[in-house]
């Protein structure tokens, strides 16, 4: 059957984006152009204005792309498992999705660096890990709603710290360990520390990763 213009305008869209994405974290966003993006993805200059208003507005649905995905493994770990594994595994999983993204952590920084207005990217980028994270602390392990004071600074120390890690490319320690010192702190401060059932619960999922 015949594509719509829907199912085509997606296409070009996901074409521009896979070659933006590659080409950005190649040669860097500023020896990127739009001329350059639009060749490797096959497609006529004008295109990609149908779909993107510039070069940071790409890098921005990358950075939105990249943060629903973790959010989306998030929402399904919180409904399989118990509330303190579902913490550990989150932010285990949290770890492992954006660690390996290190070159577009690199790309932010250079985006800011490059363009004096672009500053905002960087808070927008912590903000979309800020508000599921802010939303899980606020369901306290027990099933009740935390009203721990400074929950919403927690919430943005625990962003902090992954996105450093994903910057840097250097954990503290496995993304296994690191993930359950965060854990232990997400759950003190929300008035439910780890009990030792919960401990070896999480020890034998150590034992079976």
């Amino acid at each position: 059957m015949p594509r719509t213009q829907k199912e085509r305008n997606e296409e070009t869209r996901r074409a521009l984006l896979e070659a933006g994405s590659s080409l950005l974290r190649e040669v860097g966003y500023a020896r990127t152009s739009v001329a350059q993006i639009t060749q490797r993805a096959g497609r006529a200059h004008g295109t990609f204005y149908l779909h993107f208003e510039n070069k940071r507005h790409l890098v921005s649905v990358l950075l939105d792309d990249m943060a629903e995905e973790a959010r989306r493994h998030a929402r399904e770990i919180w409904r399989a498992a118990p509330r303190v594994d579902a913490i550990w595994l989150g932010l285990r999983d949290f770890l492992a999705l954006i660690t390996p993204e290190r070159s577009l952590w690199l790309l932010v920084e250079e985006v800011v660096a490059l363009e004096e207005d672009a500053a905002p990217l960087r808070s927008r980028l912590r903000h979309l890990y800020v508000e599921p994270i802010l939303r899980g602390l606020k369901e306290r392990p027990d099933g009740l709603v935390s009203r721990a004071p400074n929950i919403e600074l927690l919430a943005d120390l625990l962003a902090s710290m992954g996105l450093h890690f994903a910057r840097t490319g250097n954990l503290p320690a496995s993304p296994d360990v690191t993930a359950l010192h965060m854990t232990v702190v997400w759950c003190n401060a929300v008035g439910q520390p780890i009990t030792e059932k919960d401990l070896d619960n999480l020890r034998g999922m150590f034992a079976a990763s």
